[in-house]
């Protein structure tokens, strides 16, 4: 995980949890311009992701939600937290609310998890799948460029995109093992309870998000409609690339709220 310190008067703490394949090197555009607002921004690889440890062991796996309440307490003990969460990470974000009392949830482009089918399952057990998510993240640059330009929308970003950013932490090694893994033992996000999250909700969706289905995007609206809304003009479901400086700019007036 990485700590960025607030510039000036300290207006609180901000968990910033990445998307499905991603690490904190999504956040890269979005958290300094939240710190400058005076907001201390904690960027944790999720389990599996980014430079965090591979999981590939017979281990009896701890959920990615406590590790992320158990992190908050230990980088500052007893405050109360701010948690954004995109895309995976919003459903992980939305399972956190639910437990632990938050000063705000913010939520971009989230996407709940659900459990994945035994015969799923057992296909993350196979060797070869687990060897071909190394190969494409590891040799497929032009795959991942591709990538990126579906999810942000942006072909001029994406065609300036440093890939590295993307391929350099997998390269520590089992990625494709360790991903597997957690896609076995992932916790499903509780889209029954969403009631009981307490804190203000803002949730930010992309308008040309060709990422998330529209069902699912239907299904997080009906959740939370004490949120408050707002819609990315072109935007795709990576914006908090892209359009970081936008995005950032109306969650510190959600904040500042």
């Amino acid at each position: 995980y990485r700590v960025q310190e607030s510039k000036g008067e300290s207006r609180g703490f901000i968990l910033m949890l990445h998307g499905f394949l991603c690490s904190t090197y999504a956040w890269r555009n979005m958290a300094p311009a939240l710190c400058e607002a005076g907001y201390t921004c904690v960027l944790a690889d999720l389990p599996d992701f980014g430079y965090s440890t591979r999981e590939t062991a017979a281990i009896e796996p701890i959920p990615r939600e406590t590790l992320m309440r158990a992190l908050m307490e230990f980088v500052a003990p007893g405050e109360t937290w701010i948690i954004a969460g995109h895309s995976m990470g919003g459903g992980v974000a939305i399972n956190i609310a639910e437990q632990t009392h938050l000063r705000a949830l913010l939520l971009y482009c989230p996407c709940p998890q659900a459990s994945f089918p035994a015969i799923a399952r057992k296909l993350c057990e196979k060797r070869f799948v687990q060897d071909l998510s190394d190969v494409f993240f590891r040799y497929g640059t032009p795959l991942v460029r591709l990538t990126i330009w579906a999810a942000t929308n942006d072909l001029a970003f994406a065609r300036d995109y440093n890939v590295r950013g993307v391929t350099d932490p997998v390269q520590s090694g089992d990625f494709g093992a360790g991903l597997c893994g957690m896609m076995r033992y992932v916790l499903p996000t509780d889209m029954e309870h969403t009631d009981q999250i307490d804190c203000p909700v803002l949730l930010v969706q992309g308008e040309k998000d060709v990422i998330l289905p529209a069902s699912v995007k239907r299904q997080v609206n009906e959740a939370f409609p004490q949120a408050e809304t707002a819609v990315i003009p072109g935007g795709g479901h990576q914006c908090i690339e892209n359009r970081a400086e936008e995005i950032a700019a109306l969650t510190v007036d959600f904040l500042s709220a």
